[in-house]
């Protein structure tokens, strides 16, 4: 939709701006010195070739007025001049609404949606931006997404991991392999079932992203768990607005140790962004340590935990499928916990191979999808 600005007028330290919508625009001042898209201020790259302390101490404005569609303003005491587009300031409205408007919205899920599952063919995503957009947006979206037919061959979790993004190393190597092994130094390469959680939160940062990758699937049980954190906390805020509170300030000590590692790392079960909105989840009961608060908020941190944890195992939340090989799951680790059911190796093997990727570079490669296919303007420029 067109957006044509009609007036401009300085009001204290900010800039009011009317639509032809009838609708108003409000920045403030230094917001709008700052983000000056002059090429005096702005290499073509995008990036800003000044520091904030290069800016006068008595910044002001001397006018601020609509000229060719353009909000155009002119500073004192230097006369530098910036000129916004009305599409610019309409993508960037600071307001509680707009701003909300701007940020990704999960969609919650419950085990109903197992019969929607966010899937994709390997081969087709590799080969098509069309097909590998679609599935990242529903990724996205739901915080997971499944691939099928990728070869069951050692190492290609590696080769998907460093096409949607890049394998981080760590002290389980560039990929690990998830299999009942003897004296195992993680419950994962046990063949006891294990409840949701999020992959290593002992480290800091936290891996974004996890991938499992199925070699072999005949040992009876062994299905994949997964649960949507971001659903669980919210049922959390309604149910129990007190215990949600104390989960998002509190934080919890997680930690890994064996004879060559030490991890340790601290974080709330549940993170927020600055609206309020949940951005992030830390549940991991075998790597949780000792919890180090006030003696007064212990018993009602601990009742909230429960409370979480026991939603967390509700039937109606629990999606519950079978990789079988060459299935491949990827998981924002931090929203969608994961976990199995038990299986009997005496009767089969289960084998599946692991890495993780961190998130930046899955979203990197997203919006670069988006804008090589025609799909968004980026904001920045």
């Amino acid at each position: 939709m067109s957006i044509e600005l009609v007036s401009a007028s300085v009001t204290g330290d900010a800039v009011q701006i009317a639509r032809q919508d009838g609708r108003t625009m409000v920045f403030p001042a230094i917001w709008l010195r700052d983000n000056c898209r002059c090429s005096a201020c702005r290499h073509a790259n995008g990036q800003r070739l000044f520091e904030i302390t290069d800016l006068p101490r008595d910044l002001a404005l001397q006018q601020a007025s609509i000229q060719d569609g353009r909000l155009r303003l002119v500073w004192t005491p230097d006369d530098h001049i910036s000129e916004f587009e009305a599409s610019w300031l309409a993508a960037h409205e600071l307001g509680g609404e707009l701003r909300a408007a701007r940020r990704e919205q999960p969609v919650l899920w419950d085990r109903s949606l197992i019969d929607a599952l966010p899937a994709a063919d390997w081969n087709l995503l590799r080969n098509d931006p069309a097909v590998e957009l679609g599935w990242l947006d529903k990724y996205a979206a739901y915080g997971f997404g499944l691939l099928r037919n990728v070869p069951a061959e050692t190492g290609m979790v590696e080769v998907v991991g460093n096409h949607l993004g890049f394998v981080r190393v760590t002290n389980y190597g560039s990929l690990f392999d998830v299999i009942s092994v003897p004296k195992p130094n993680n419950l994962a390469y046990t063949a006891v079932g294990l409840g949701v959680h999020s992959d290593n939160p002992y480290r800091e940062p936290t891996p974004g992203v996890q991938l499992l990758h199925c070699l072999e699937s005949n040992a009876p049980g062994g299905d994949t768990l997964l649960v949507d954190g971001f659903h669980a906390a919210e049922v959390l805020r309604r149910e129990n607005p007190a215990g949600f509170e104390l989960l998002t300030q509190l934080p919890l000590r997680f930690r890994f140790r064996d004879a060559k590692t030490d991890l340790q790392a601290e974080a709330p079960l549940i993170g927020l962004d600055f609206d309020g909105a949940v951005k992030e989840i830390h549940f991991n009961n075998r790597s949780a340590d000792i919890l180090d608060a006030p003696v007064d908020l212990v018993a009602p941190w601990y009742a909230a935990y429960r409370n979480f944890a026991e939603i967390l195992k509700r039937p109606e939340m629990e999606l519950v499928f079978r990789l079988g090989p060459g299935d491949l799951v990827v998981m924002m680790n931090e929203r969608a916990l994961h976990g199995r059911t038990a299986f009997d190796p005496s009767l089969g093997r289960r084998h599946l191979q692991g890495c993780y990727i961190d998130k930046d570079g899955i979203e990197s490669r997203r919006r670069v999808l988006r804008r090589q296919l025609g799909l968004s303007k980026d904001l920045a420029a």
